[in-house]
């Protein structure tokens, strides 16, 4: 009979659990090293967290705002696990400061932050953010065209309306104040010869034309109507009128060709146009005075021919009598087969300007002539006129007319 050894599989169940624990042990062992080393506790820096600020419209209510860029940041110390650190989002991490209470001036406002529940906040980087609080304000300022691209040749943009040709600024006092005007670019592509309107993007800049920041406009798009005009150099003519004290005259300088702008009909027959008339009435000094252009409707001043001026000197004027026999007097314009009579008569010219010019002046300077042009058969009373090229400020013919008989030649 045979007997069975049963001591052998206790052995081996005794065994197997052995290896089961000394397996748990050392698993543990390694997850304690991950942890511990692999995946530890740390501290990070995140930076440039955004602060969002809170209560804005309280300040508003007040007839308060925030001056300068509202614009602020912090960095945030935090510790955790590394893996949490390293799976955080940004929307995660909530900074905010509240404007609620605080007035004007400048002020240090707590910074307050929020991390998810695996992190913890070690420091806060500055803890406090510096808000300079103002007065709120509002002004108009004007709306300015500027245009990108090339202009065609001896063209112009013309027939320009705004609208909104001024646009209200708001914001705090400081930024506001440095706002001159409200730029709008268009393209000159989008302009052509026939009346165009185009929408652009309203800018506040300030007088270097930098972009003003942190306020806010009544309109922030501007509806710009133009035209592309032709350019023509014409004829000014400057008129100036009044009476100096005694023993004073004037002399004037202006340009005397300008360049305006219109449709090629507007255009078309204009070669001179003239100025309103300029009084040099009790001017006692010399200087510039401005010149206002009396255009036709849909004609406009070129942009190199605006804001014109003429220059005025007043001179001491002293005069010189000469006297001249009427046979010296030329007839101007008598045609063939004609003859012209004049009545035998001394006249005496009288000039005025400056000293020196007067002294110089001699008798054969002066050119007397009669314009005899198409003028009618018989007697007649006729115009003696001046001619001279000296720098002077007027001329006086006594008498001013004579009689001539025009008859036909035998």
């Amino acid at each position: 009979m045979r007997v069975l050894n049963k001591t052998r599989p206790e052995k081996h169940e005794s065994k197997r659990t052995l290896t089961i624990i000394f397996s748990i042990i050392i698993a543990l062992i390694l997850w304690a090293y991950v942890i511990g080393e692999v995946n530890p506790t740390t501290e990070q820096i995140i930076p440039g967290v955004p602060v969002q600020l809170l209560n804005v419209q309280s300040l508003t209510a007040r007839g308060l705002a925030i001056a300068g860029d509202a614009t602020y940041t912090v960095d945030v110390v935090v510790e955790g696990k590394r893996s949490d650190i390293q799976n955080v989002n940004e929307e995660e991490i909530i900074a905010e400061a509240d404007l609620f209470g605080w007035s004007k001036g400048e002020n240090f406002i707590p910074v307050n932050v929020k991390l998810p529940e695996t992190l913890d906040i070690v420091e806060v980087k500055s803890a406090k953010i510096q808000v300079t609080i103002e007065d709120l304000i509002a002004l108009s300022r004007p709306v300015v065209v500027q245009y990108k691209g090339t202009m065609p040749e001896n063209m112009e943009e013309g027939g320009v309306e705004i609208k909104p040709a001024e646009i209200e600024v708001t914001g705090a006092k400081s930024d506001v104040g440095t706002v001159t005007q409200v730029l709008v670019t268009i393209d000159i592509a989008d302009l052509s010869s026939e009346e165009a309107t185009i929408q652009g993007e309203a800018v506040p800049v300030n007088h270097a034309g930098m972009l003003v920041e942190n306020v806010r406009l009544s309109s922030n798009y501007v509806d710009v109507t133009a035209t592309l005009y032709r350019l023509k150099e014409v004829s000014l003519a400057t008129e100036f009128v009044g009476k100096l004290a005694e023993g004073y005259g004037v002399e004037t300088r202006a340009q005397d060709r300008i360049l305006i702008k219109g449709t090629k009909n507007a255009l078309k027959d204009i070669e001179v146009v003239y100025t309103e008339p300029v009084d040099v009435s009790g001017m006692t000094t010399g200087g510039t005075v401005d010149l206002t252009v009396i255009l036709p409707e849909g004609v406009e001043l070129a942009k190199s021919s605006q804001n014109l001026k003429a220059g005025v000197s007043i001179v001491e004027v002293s005069s010189k009598t000469l006297r001249y026999s009427s046979d010296g007097i030329l007839l101007e314009g008598l045609t063939t087969g004609r003859n012209v009579d004049v009545d035998n008569t001394t006249l005496e010219v009288t000039v005025f300007g400056k000293k020196e010019v007067v002294n110089r002046l001699t008798k054969d300077q002066l050119r007397l002539y009669i314009d005899v042009t198409d003028i009618p058969l018989g007697n007649q009373m006729a115009k003696v006129l001046v001619s001279y090229e000296a720098a002077l400020q007027k001329v006086t013919v006594k008498p001013e007319e004579i009689a001539i008989t025009v008859m036909n030649a035998d």
